[in-house]
C-alpha cells in the first residue's frame, strides 16, 4: 500500500513540474498571423430600452389611474368593478353548494347512525351446513329441523302470495309501504 501511495505521489509531481502539451491551433496565444476579427460595436440590448421605456408607462398608468375628483372612482377601478356581477353569481353558486353538502353529510350522518337489521335473510337453508362433515367432534351438530321448518313456511308464504298477485287476486304492493315495514 505505501509503494502505491509512492508512486500517486511521484506521478502527481511530475504532472506539476511539467505542463501539458499544447497545439498552435488551440493556443490563445499563436505565433502565426491569424486574421482577428474586427470589433462589432455592439447595442445595449432589448432589456435596457424595455426597462427604459417601462419608466413612463408606469407614471402614465399611475396618473391614469388616479381619480380625478374625491366622488368620481378611478377607471381602473370602475373597470375592475363591472366584472362584479360574476362574484355575485359565484356567492349565490357557493350558497348552494354548501347547503347540497350540508344535506348529504346530514344524509350520510343519518344512514350511518341507524342500527343495522338484526336479521339476516337466508336465500336456503341448507347455508348452515355448508361446513365440511368432517372431523365434528361428538355433540357439537345442532338440530336444524325447526329452523329449516320456519324457513320452508316462511318461503311458502311468499309463494302463495306471488301465485295470488300473478293470479290478480290482491293488488301490488306499494315499495314505500315495504320499505316502512321491513320487508323490502
Amino acid at each position: 500500500m505505501l509503494q502505491i501511495r509512492r508512486s500517486a505521489f511521484r506521478f502527481a509531481k511530475r504532472s506539476y513540474r511539467q505542463p501539458s502539451r499544447r497545439y498552435d491551433s488551440t493556443s490563445s496565444h499563436s505565433s502565426s498571423t491569424a486574421h482577428h476579427a474586427e470589433p462589432v460595436n455592439e447595442s445595449l440590448g432589448r432589456g435596457f430600452y424595455v426597462s427604459l421605456g417601462a419608466i413612463p408607462l408606469s407614471l402614465a398608468l399611475y396618473k391614469f389611474s388616479s381619480t380625478t375628483s374625491d366622488s368620481a372612482d378611478p377607471f381602473l377601478t370602475r373597470l375592475i368593478n363591472s366584472y362584479s356581477q360574476f362574484q355575485d353569481r359565484w356567492t349565490e353558486r357557493n350558497a348552494l353548494h354548501t347547503s347540497m353538502i350540508e344535506q348529504a353529510a346530514h344524509d350520510r350522518n343519518l344512514f350511518q347512525s341507524s342500527p343495522a337489521s338484526k336479521t339476516i335473510e337466508l336465500k336456503f337453508p341448507e347455508i348452515f351446513n355448508t361446513g365440511s362433515p368432517y372431523n365434528i367432534p361428538a355433540g357439537h351438530s345442532a338440530d336444524l329441523s325447526a329452523l329449516i321448518a320456519h324457513y320452508e313456511k316462511k318461503n311458502a308464504e311468499t309463494e302463495e302470495k306471488r301465485m295470488k298477485a300473478a293470479k290478480g287476486e290482491i293488488k301490488k304492493a306499494d315499495p314505500e309501504e315495504l320499505v316502512r315495514r321491513g320487508t323490502y
